[in-house]
């Protein structure tokens, strides 16, 4: 597998030597979109062959953007893309094994039109290629938009001549850190006029974009962000920024205006364009993304160029991901060799209690090499059943261990889980070492596996269920499940020894802001600001969270007095005083 790394603003030197020398206008290039858009699709990297891949996640299905190749040094000293380096056949052939490791039919986004016909050619009948009208770039020549000359501009030079009549002594200013406070008042007075944000529930959509926004803000100075502002009589009326593309491309990446000041969009636009540095030949004002008044909006100004964008998927079902038979049978194969159980255990474990829904696995080479289950366990925390997992059967064959695979498998899980209203995982250790590994992962020793509270070979599963929910925060075991432990321990025979020791389990929280709300219902008169940070796996989690009469705001404006929490410390937070338990379980 490719060993992808997170994209971090420390990255930018290295990600910018690749795509600030090439030909590609693609906004998704813009250093300034990767960082402030990666809590949202988990945006990872890699360097394959002097080809700069990006992996990432859009909804729940892996994609990857089309390879960027390293620039060469030409004669004169200059670098630039040699135009028969533009594609790889072999890099893509490398990512499309790595979706295939990490479960995912292969899916490429941002494919220009020039790159279809070697990518057809060198695999034929392999993919659908289809463009995507709603991620066309628009661009347009800054000159054009300085001047607005012709015909068919009129109507934006009215709309200057409009505001500048309305506001004779309005004033540019070039965006500084100093001037983000204002830039956020913008927003939200749009944001209510515009959208009618009613301020409880906002669009997810709208919610997304202001993380983006504050992110970039926070990060400012470190994504070499450029911007400008208007005012009117001392007040911010509008605000952009972006940043380059490539050497001659600058990308728009946010246009806000409080639409009380009539023509306040246009003059920011034209602004804006005169005052990025010459050197940008091309202004990239981003996508439609199917807005139909976004779209209006964009196409009034005549692009130059409307930068189709393809997406490339499998053509036919790959039998990797139909064969769950076979899949089913080399993950028992490898539960087989690495854990040394019982054949009947592993009969009754693969009969009873697997599901291919259940199932992540890594394959390589057209084989499973690695796998774990999410088992479906509620956790009774206060009264309250809350969704969690229970990791069951982490296992790496012995001869890809060393290859980060079991780190992808979990990262994996774990973002799979996020999307599936998961609130925590959780899970027992195989052996001692295996714990530092898991806090790696973002597992805290908060749960503990206590030795069952009854016999199950002597209590009925309603006895036991009355016993089970008595306790304040623990793992529910259904009827299914507790028929299942019975058969296990029948099977077991005479060799049967129930637990007698507490064992320390492990805990992970899945989403923040949903823990978090169950928190609060418990503890109503917290006040205090949280910052959970560091969590790679899931990064919609690393925000600010308000928690305050009762409820929780999950928020990207920075907050001096916050408490910094890792995703472990959280559930530390979480779960302190809880003496959270489970019991009876296979592994």
């Amino acid at each position: 597998m490719i060993k992808f790394k997170d994209v971090t603003v420390g990255d930018k030197d290295l990600i910018q030597s690749f795509t600030l020398y090439g030909e590609r206008q693609n906004c998704d290039l813009s250093f300034a979109n990767l960082i402030s858009w990666r809590f949202l699709y988990n945006t990872q990297y890699a360097v394959v062959d002097d080809y700069l891949v990006f992996r990432f996640y859009t909804g729940r299905h892996l994609a990857y953007m089309m390879p960027v190749p390293r620039p060469r040094r030409q004669e004169d000293g200059s670098l630039r893309v040699e135009p028969c380096d533009e594609c790889s056949v072999s890099v893509i052939r490398a990512i499309r094994d790595d979706s295939i490791a990490m479960g995912h039919p292969f899916l490429m986004l941002g494919v220009c039109n020039y790159m279809r016909d070697i990518i057809e050619k060198y695999f034929p009948d392999t993919f659908d290629i289809k463009p995507d009208r709603d991620y066309s770039d628009y661009i347009y020549l800054r000159d054009k938009l300085v001047s607005l000359s012709g015909k068919k501009l009129q109507s934006k030079r009215n709309h200057i001549n409009k505001f500048k009549s309305l506001y004779p002594d309005y004033e540019y200013r070039e965006l500084t850190p100093e001037l983000i406070p204002q830039c956020l008042e913008v927003e939200r007075q749009w944001r209510a006029v515009s959208k009618e944000d009613n301020g409880d529930e906002p669009d997810e959509e709208l919610s997304e974009e202001l993380r983006s926004m504050t992110r970039a803000f926070n990060r400012w100075d470190k994504l070499g962000l450029t911007g400008g502002a208007i005012f009117v009589d001392g007040r911010m009326v509008a605000f952009t920024y972006g940043c380059p593309i490539n050497q001659t491309t600058f990308d728009v990446c946010v246009e806000k205006a409080d639409v009380g000041y009539e023509g306040a969009f246009t003059i920011i636009n034209q602004e804006f364009a005169r005052h990025i540095p010459e050197q940008y030949f091309y202004v990239n004002r981003e996508e439609d993304m199917g807005d139909e008044g976004l779209r209006r909006a964009k196409l009034s100004y005549k692009p130059d160029i409307l930068l189709e964008k393809n997406v490339i998927m499998e053509k036919h079902p790959l039998a990797d991901f139909e064969d769950q038979g076979r899949i089913r049978q080399e993950t028992m194969e490898l539960w087989r060799s690495t854990f040394g159980d019982p054949e009947e255990f592993i009969q009754l474990y693969f009969s009873r209690v697997y599901r291919s829904e259940y199932n992540v696995c890594c394959q390589l080479d057209g084989r499973v090499v690695a796998a774990l289950q999410t088992l479906p366990y509620p956790m009774l925390y206060r009264g309250r059943e809350v969704n969690t997992a229970y990791m069951s059967g982490v296992a790496v064959t012995e001869s890809y261990r060393g290859q980060d695979i079991g780190n992808n498998l979990m990262r994996q899980a774990h973002f799979r889980l996020y999307y599936k209203d998961t609130v925590f995982s959780s899970l027992i250790p195989a052996e001692p070492w295996l714990y530092g590994w898991y806090g790696k992962c973002g597992y805290a020793q908060v749960i503990t596996c206590k030795p069952a509270p009854a016999d199950p070979m002597a209590v009925s599963f309603a006895d036991f269920d009355r016993i089970q929910r008595a306790r304040n925060c623990v793992l529910l075991h259904d009827e299914d499940g507790y028929g299942v432990i019975r058969d296990d321990i029948r099977l077991a025979g005479e060799a049967y020894r129930p637990q007698a020791e507490d064992i320390p389990a492990l805990l992970r929280v899945i989403d923040a802001k949903k823990a978090l709300r169950l928190y609060v219902e418990t503890h109503p008169g917290v006040d205090m600001v949280l910052r959970v940070e560091g969590d790679a796996d899931i990064p919609m989690n690393n925000a600010y969270y308000v928690l305050k009469d009762g409820t929780v705001r999950q928020t990207d404006e920075p907050c001096p007095s916050a408490v910094k929490l890792t995703i472990n410390a959280l559930a530390r937070f979480i779960f302190d005083g809880e003496y959270a338990e489970m019991n009876l379980m296979l592994n």
